[in-house]
């Protein structure tokens, strides 16, 4: 579990999260959805240790973020964790099988036979055991991002952040990204973290909907609670109209 408390960060003189706390359940996935520019990435970011809160508390299951004493310690924490980068973020002049395997080849805690042999398995599981030589550039957005969600599972981590896991995809391919997702998530059991602005379709792979506008939780509970809640800002950005709270940039 991740349990947030009171989390807030400024930059400068805007703040993008004001005193925000939930809590994300072990074993399923949560969907972190807004509108664009409401804080979602900073939250992540936060999440992971690449950006510092300025209070509150986050809690890696018994584990402070926030508290960590040194950078080794947040480094051990973030070991628990893998993440799909929107973009994929892959290396480009390493071939997919590389790519896969460069947490474990960071880590150097396993064999070259043993790193090998678990890339190529996760390769396989999303359906690219026979591109493994290939480059990213050799291949479409669609088969990096799987690539990119192979990489986060190579070190078996319990927490999986997912940003924007359909960026730049048509609905065919988001659709089989989605579906992949759900599929590994039962599969491996870890803890997703799904950021999104893709509603109702982020509904089929997540169990839990969180919703941030202006820097605050505006909504925190199920689908079909998220669904039926009479907030007004939760009702104008899941029924994607223009009137309402929500202001549009």
């Amino acid at each position: 579990m991740i349990t947030i408390k009171n989390l807030t960060k400024s930059f400068g003189a805007q703040t993008v999260l004001k005193d925000i706390s939930m809590q994300i359940p072990k074993g399923l996935t949560t969907a972190i959805v807004g509108p664009s520019g409401t804080g979602k990435s900073v939250l992540v970011k936060l999440i992971t240790g690449l950006l510092q809160a300025d209070s509150g508390e986050i809690l890696i299951g018994n584990r402070s973020m926030t508290d960590a004493k040194s950078v080794d310690e947040r480094l051990d924490i973030c070991s628990t964790m893998g993440v799909l980068f929107q973009s994929a973020a892959l290396f480009d002049s390493l071939s997919l099988i590389e790519n896969v395997a460069f947490p474990l080849t960071y880590r150097r805690k396993d064999s070259r036979e043993e790193v090998y042999t678990k890339s190529a398995k996760l390769l396989k599981d999303v359906g690219l055991s026979e591109y493994e030589s290939y480059l990213p550039g050799e291949v479409s957005i669609g088969m990096r991002k799987r690539v990119g969600i192979a990489r986060a599972l190579v070190t078996e981590p319990e927490f999986i952040f997912f940003d924007e896991p359909n960026t730049g995809l048509d609905p065919k391919v988001g659709q089989e990204i989605y579906e992949l997702i759900a599929s590994l998530q039962e599969v491996n059991s870890f803890t997703g973290v799904v950021i999104s602005h893709e509603i109702p379709e982020v509904f089929q792979i997540c169990h839990k909907i969180v919703m941030l506008y202006q820097g605050k939780v505006q909504f925190d509970g199920s689908i079909d609670e998220f669904v039926d809640n009479d907030n007004q800002i939760v009702k104008q950005f899941y029924n994607g109209e223009i009137e309402g709270p929500i202001s549009i940039a």
